[in-house]
């Protein structure tokens, strides 16, 4: 990614306007930030064997754990809290940096909920 000159910086070699500079990172705020973003944390995803959805490339999923991100932020859901720990440090550990801020409706606006009765039932093609 490239960048016009900023107001101000001169050049040795002539008019200022005729040279770019080629970032060696992405900005925050620039177009591609979002893309660049995403595709960053489901490369990390998916270095700890978590596939996408092919419903909603919002959704991940692996074994009983589900993962949706919301712009910035990523809900898990699973069965248990031993297996959503052991995913997260995973996901620690591959270099993504993760905070738990508490339940999804503290947060985002989320109500989520599991009735003991009613058994949660997946499709493969999720």
């Amino acid at each position: 990614m490239c960048m016009e000159l900023p107001p101000g910086i001169e050049t040795k070699h002539g008019n200022s306007k005729d040279y770019v500079l080629k970032l060696l990172a992405n900005l925050y705020g620039q177009k591609q930030a979002g893309r660049v973003w995403n595709q960053y944390m489901v490369d990390k995803l998916r270095e700890i064997r978590v596939q996408q959805s092919l419903i909603g490339e919002c959704m991940f999923y692996r074994d009983d754990i589900i993962f949706i991100v919301y712009i910035d932020d990523g809900l898990f859901f699973g069965s248990d809290d031993d297996t959503l720990s052991l995913i997260i440090k995973k996901r620690r550990d591959s270099g993504l940096n993760i905070e738990d801020q508490g339940h999804p409706a503290d947060d985002v606006g989320v109500t989520s909920g599991r009735h003991a009765t009613v058994p949660t039932n997946l499709p493969n093609e999720l």
